[in-house]
């Protein structure tokens, strides 16, 4: 049997009473005190995500001449610096190799965020595409932690220095967290007010305290869930794989079709 892999914060969640359970090959909190709870922090105050087991890869170079910009259904030529879009990785048929959130940090940097699940596989079909620039898998050395909920952005607001009323959704910042640097991103998976937080392995247990400190109620994978069910989140693996389209699972107004060339667009 596979050993499960475990995030930095692994130790936090055992202090917590965490119920563990493998989950993409990871151990991981479902859920602390209950997951309605969980859920009803997230609904009516803030609740906090331990989302380290999630990928991050990061691309410098010529973004719309090396041939990154086919990879997947986003155009990153005319991604605005400073915002993230929600797209897929798809193959010949059309089918969802996974869905992925971009990030374009500048004019030649970009970092993708991939599932738990599919870092191997995405980083290896990314990859394939690149003809020129760096490529670099960082998901070891990355944590991510979200804060979600209508009083998210009170409480993170006290240990983060510039405003995050300016963030718009789907846009981001890089800046520093208690000392460190650090992304902090208007996005989420609840369908409330949040934040996502990419920060290094060594500040995440610091962090987490914190915000546990301001009031941010730890929750499990048990009330994420039911929280992205709600909503009509999907979740590859469930709604989306190899077998079924953007077209076919009723989200592909994600796709930019009449913006660039993509694989598995003529499926499409």
């Amino acid at each position: 049997m596979e050993e499960l892999k475990r995030t930095v914060l692994f130790d936090k969640h055992n202090e917590l009473n965490a119920r563990n359970v493998g989950f993409c090959g990871w151990e991981m909190p479902v859920q602390y005190e209950g997951v309605i709870k969980e859920h009803d922090a997230c609904r009516n105050a803030a609740a906090l995500f331990d989302i380290s087991h999630m990928g991050e890869f990061f691309y410098e170079g010529d973004i719309e001449n090396s041939g990154i910009n086919s990879a997947t259904t986003t155009d990153f030529v005319k991604l605005p610096v400073g915002k993230c879009k929600y797209g897929f990785l798809l193959n010949e048929k059309g089918g969802v190799i996974d869905d992925l959130i971009v990030y374009k940090l500048d004019p030649t940097h970009l970092m993708f965020v991939v599932n738990a699940a599919r870092i191997d596989v995405d980083f290896e079909q990314i990859k394939s595409h690149i003809k020129s620039g760096t490529f670099e898998n960082r998901s070891d050395i990355t944590s991510k932690i979200d804060i979600q909920g209508p009083k998210s952005k009170e409480i993170l607001q006290q240990i983060t220095p510039f405003e995050l009323g300016e963030l718009g959704y789907f846009g981001f910042r890089e800046t520093m967290l208690l000392g460190s640097k650090a992304i902090v991103s208007r996005t989420g998976y609840t369908g409330e007010l949040g934040y996502e937080l990419y920060v290094s392995n060594d500040i995440a247990p610091a962090l987490w305290d914190k915000l546990i400190e301001l009031g941010a109620v730890p929750a499990g994978l048990g009330a994420r869930d039911v929280l992205r069910l709600e909503k009509g989140y999907s979740l590859y693996g469930h709604e989306l794989d190899v077998d079924t389209t953007p077209a076919e699972a009723g989200i592909d107004m994600f796709v930019q079709y009449d913006s660039h060339d993509f694989i598995g667009k003529e499926a499409l």
